[in-house]
Protein backbone atom coordinates (compact mmCIF):
# COMPACT_ATOMS: atom_id res chain seq x y z
CA UNK A 1 0.00 0.00 0.00
CA UNK A 2 1.04 3.16 -1.20
CA UNK A 3 1.46 6.37 1.34
CA UNK A 4 -1.25 8.34 -0.84
CA UNK A 5 -3.71 5.19 0.06
CA UNK A 6 -2.89 5.01 3.54
CA UNK A 7 -3.60 8.48 3.64
CA UNK A 8 -7.14 8.04 1.93
CA UNK A 9 -8.00 5.29 4.09
CA UNK A 10 -7.02 7.16 7.55
CA UNK A 11 -9.03 10.11 6.20
CA UNK A 12 -12.27 7.42 5.18
CA UNK A 13 -11.78 5.92 9.14
CA UNK A 14 -11.51 9.72 10.28
CA UNK A 15 -14.66 10.81 8.58
CA UNK A 16 -16.46 7.89 9.30
CA UNK A 17 -15.80 8.35 13.02
CA UNK A 18 -16.41 12.24 13.17
CA UNK A 19 -19.55 11.70 11.49
CA UNK A 20 -20.48 9.04 13.57
CA UNK A 21 -20.01 11.06 16.80
CA UNK A 22 -21.89 13.88 14.82
CA UNK A 23 -24.92 11.87 14.93
CA UNK A 24 -24.74 10.37 17.84
CA UNK A 25 -24.45 13.82 19.42
CA UNK A 26 -27.82 14.61 17.28
CA UNK A 27 -29.43 11.46 18.45
CA UNK A 28 -28.92 12.65 22.21
CA UNK A 29 -29.86 16.18 22.05
CA UNK A 30 -32.86 15.66 19.43
CA UNK A 31 -35.08 13.03 20.58
CA UNK A 32 -36.86 12.76 17.47
CA UNK A 33 -33.56 11.95 15.44
CA UNK A 34 -33.18 9.11 17.52
CA UNK A 35 -35.96 7.89 16.77
CA UNK A 36 -35.47 8.19 13.18
CA UNK A 37 -32.50 6.44 13.39
CA UNK A 38 -33.73 3.65 15.47
CA UNK A 39 -36.70 2.92 13.25
CA UNK A 40 -33.74 3.46 10.03
CA UNK A 41 -31.17 1.10 11.73
CA UNK A 42 -34.46 -1.99 12.04
CA UNK A 43 -35.07 -1.13 8.45
CA UNK A 44 -31.54 -2.13 7.39
CA UNK A 45 -31.72 -4.84 9.87
CA UNK A 46 -34.90 -6.10 8.33
CA UNK A 47 -33.76 -5.88 4.88
CA UNK A 48 -30.66 -7.52 5.75
CA UNK A 49 -32.81 -10.46 7.05
CA UNK A 50 -34.76 -10.40 3.82
CA UNK A 51 -31.74 -10.98 1.51
CA UNK A 52 -30.75 -14.03 4.21
CA UNK A 53 -34.02 -15.85 4.21
CA UNK A 54 -34.63 -18.36 1.85
CA UNK A 55 -37.68 -17.87 -0.43
CA UNK A 56 -39.11 -20.09 -3.33
CA UNK A 57 -38.66 -17.24 -5.56
CA UNK A 58 -35.00 -16.03 -6.42
CA UNK A 59 -34.02 -12.56 -4.32
CA UNK A 60 -33.49 -11.10 -7.06
CA UNK A 61 -36.82 -11.61 -8.70
CA UNK A 62 -38.66 -10.19 -5.52
CA UNK A 63 -36.28 -7.34 -5.45
CA UNK A 64 -37.22 -6.27 -8.93
CA UNK A 65 -40.79 -6.09 -8.14
CA UNK A 66 -40.12 -4.22 -5.23
CA UNK A 67 -38.20 -1.82 -7.07
CA UNK A 68 -41.19 -1.38 -9.55
CA UNK A 69 -43.66 -1.30 -7.51
CA UNK A 70 -42.07 1.81 -5.92
CA UNK A 71 -41.51 3.26 -9.76
CA UNK A 72 -45.14 2.59 -10.38
CA UNK A 73 -46.55 4.01 -6.85
CA UNK A 74 -44.43 7.41 -7.13
CA UNK A 75 -45.74 7.69 -10.70
CA UNK A 76 -49.10 7.64 -9.36
CA UNK A 77 -48.75 9.53 -6.31
CA UNK A 78 -46.66 12.59 -8.92
CA UNK A 79 -49.86 12.30 -11.60
CA UNK A 80 -51.90 13.46 -9.01
CA UNK A 81 -50.75 16.68 -8.75
CA UNK A 82 -52.16 19.11 -11.38
CA UNK A 83 -48.84 20.41 -13.44
CA UNK A 84 -48.66 24.18 -14.06
CA UNK A 85 -47.46 25.27 -17.73
CA UNK A 86 -45.16 28.07 -17.30
CA UNK A 87 -47.24 31.40 -18.17
CA UNK A 88 -45.59 31.35 -22.00
CA UNK A 89 -47.02 28.23 -23.14
CA UNK A 90 -50.26 30.33 -24.46
CA UNK A 91 -47.96 32.08 -25.97
CA UNK A 92 -48.13 30.47 -29.46
CA UNK A 93 -48.74 32.87 -32.50
CA UNK A 94 -47.23 36.49 -33.68
CA UNK A 95 -46.49 38.00 -36.68
CA UNK A 96 -42.93 38.30 -37.75
CA UNK A 97 -41.57 39.76 -40.99
CA UNK A 98 -45.09 40.39 -42.12
CA UNK A 99 -46.16 36.56 -41.62
CA UNK A 100 -48.33 34.88 -39.09
CA UNK A 101 -45.99 32.40 -37.23
CA UNK A 102 -47.68 29.71 -35.16
CA UNK A 103 -45.91 26.99 -33.11
CA UNK A 104 -46.44 24.68 -30.00
CA UNK A 105 -44.80 24.32 -26.83
CA UNK A 106 -43.16 20.54 -25.93
CA UNK A 107 -41.03 20.20 -22.90
CA UNK A 108 -40.01 23.69 -22.35
CA UNK A 109 -39.12 24.35 -26.63
CA UNK A 110 -40.57 25.38 -29.40
CA UNK A 111 -42.13 22.97 -31.76
CA UNK A 112 -44.00 22.52 -35.15
CA UNK A 113 -42.86 26.04 -35.92
CA UNK A 114 -44.83 27.33 -39.30
CA UNK A 115 -46.10 30.29 -41.06
CA UNK A 116 -49.40 31.55 -42.57
CA UNK A 117 -50.40 34.29 -45.04
CA UNK A 118 -52.31 37.07 -42.76
CA UNK A 119 -55.22 37.56 -44.82
CA UNK A 120 -56.16 33.87 -46.31
CA UNK A 121 -54.52 31.87 -43.38
CA UNK A 122 -53.40 29.35 -45.83
CA UNK A 123 -49.57 27.75 -44.94
CA UNK A 124 -47.33 29.71 -46.71
CA UNK A 125 -44.60 27.91 -49.28
CA UNK A 126 -40.89 29.15 -49.27
CA UNK A 127 -38.37 30.09 -51.86
CA UNK A 128 -34.81 30.23 -51.18
CA UNK A 129 -33.00 29.88 -53.78
CA UNK A 130 -30.94 32.91 -53.65
CA UNK A 131 -29.00 30.74 -50.86
CA UNK A 132 -27.83 28.47 -53.66
CA UNK A 133 -26.12 30.78 -56.32
CA UNK A 134 -22.80 31.70 -54.89
CA UNK A 135 -21.91 33.84 -58.17
CA UNK A 136 -24.91 35.96 -57.76
CA UNK A 137 -24.55 39.14 -55.95
CA UNK A 138 -28.06 38.79 -54.37
CA UNK A 139 -28.21 38.69 -51.05
CA UNK A 140 -28.94 35.57 -48.98
CA UNK A 141 -32.71 35.38 -47.90
CA UNK A 142 -35.72 33.53 -48.06
CA UNK A 143 -39.14 34.60 -49.56
CA UNK A 144 -42.56 32.97 -47.78
CA UNK A 145 -44.78 32.98 -50.48
CA UNK A 146 -48.76 32.06 -50.60
CA UNK A 147 -50.26 30.40 -53.44
CA UNK A 148 -53.88 31.03 -52.47
CA UNK A 149 -53.22 34.72 -53.33
CA UNK A 150 -51.73 34.41 -56.76
CA UNK A 151 -47.94 33.59 -55.08
CA UNK A 152 -47.96 37.13 -53.50
CA UNK A 153 -44.53 37.04 -51.35
CA UNK A 154 -46.01 37.39 -47.71
CA UNK A 155 -42.72 37.73 -45.54
CA UNK A 156 -39.09 37.60 -46.43
CA UNK A 157 -36.39 36.75 -44.21
CA UNK A 158 -32.84 37.64 -44.96
CA UNK A 159 -29.85 36.16 -43.75
CA UNK A 160 -30.17 32.26 -44.92
CA UNK A 161 -31.89 29.43 -46.17
CA UNK A 162 -35.14 27.78 -44.73
CA UNK A 163 -33.51 26.39 -41.87
CA UNK A 164 -32.31 29.64 -41.24
CA UNK A 165 -35.55 31.60 -41.52
CA UNK A 166 -36.94 29.25 -39.17
CA UNK A 167 -34.50 29.45 -36.29
CA UNK A 168 -34.25 33.40 -36.86
CA UNK A 169 -38.46 33.44 -35.84
CA UNK A 170 -37.49 31.23 -33.08
CA UNK A 171 -34.66 32.77 -31.60
CA UNK A 172 -37.11 36.39 -31.78
CA UNK A 173 -40.05 34.08 -29.80
CA UNK A 174 -37.18 33.35 -27.31
CA UNK A 175 -36.17 36.71 -26.84
CA UNK A 176 -39.90 38.31 -26.71
CA UNK A 177 -40.55 35.62 -23.75
CA UNK A 178 -37.30 36.33 -22.16
CA UNK A 179 -38.24 40.27 -22.07
CA UNK A 180 -41.79 39.67 -21.25
CA UNK A 181 -43.28 41.42 -24.56
CA UNK A 182 -44.90 38.33 -25.36
CA UNK A 183 -47.86 39.31 -22.44
CA UNK A 184 -49.07 42.01 -24.57
CA UNK A 185 -49.85 39.54 -27.62
CA UNK A 186 -51.68 36.52 -25.31
CA UNK A 187 -55.25 36.02 -26.05
CA UNK A 188 -57.73 38.17 -23.46
CA UNK A 189 -59.56 35.57 -21.11
CA UNK A 190 -63.28 36.14 -19.89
Amino acid sequence: MSLSDSQTVKTGVIGTVVGGLVLAALAELWPPAKTFFLWAFDSVKSFGSYLRDDYGTPRWVLTLLVIFALVTVTRFVVSLFPKFAPDHSKFVEMTYCGAKWQWGWASGQISNIWCLCPSCQAELVYDDSSNHNRYSNEKAHTKFICENCNGQVVAEVDGGDKEYAVSAVKREVRRRVRTGEYKGSLPSEA
